[in-house]
């Protein structure tokens, strides 16, 4: 009587085991999920439109266009833009397509003029990437 409480206990254990390790995660499912089907180029030219670490130069040539882009309305002094934290609702309006022409397009990427300054902004997050401050003046 012991050995089949022992075994019906085992068998149990057993079957309970075997429903947990086949539910966990296997790592081969994880990773088809992250791997680009495009191919090692487009990777590559996908590294190219993100947005660069120095603006520097970018300054320069949106202070050669400023005229054509034009400011925007000013912002109230309570508004604060901040690199990393979300666009504040309602500010930062749209640029049209002649105003877009003059800058560069990163994918997941959109350009507000806030005030005299430009700002990039994530599309899908609304965080800000990058702010030109006083590039429009």
């Amino acid at each position: 009587m012991q050995s089949t409480r022992l075994l019906a206990g085992l068998g149990l254990a057993l079957c309970l085991g075997s429903s947990l390790v086949l539910a966990g995660p296997s790592h081969e499912q994880d990773d088809w999920r992250y791997r680009d089907a495009r191919g090692p180029a487009a990777r590559d030219s996908y590294a190219e439109e993100r947005p660069p670490a120095d603006f520097g130069p970018l300054r320069e040539s949106i202070r050669e266009h400023r005229h054509d882009i034009g400011r925007g309305p000013a912002l109230p002094a309570h508004v604060r833009i901040v690199r990393g934290k979300r666009l504040p609702s309602g500010w930062g309006s749209r640029l049209s397509a002649g105003q877009l022409h003059h800058l560069p397009q990163y994918r997941g990427y959109e350009w507000r003029r806030a005030g005299s300054s430009l700002v990039l902004v994530d599309s899908r997050r609304g965080t800000v990437q990058e702010v030109l401050h006083g590039v429009l003046d």
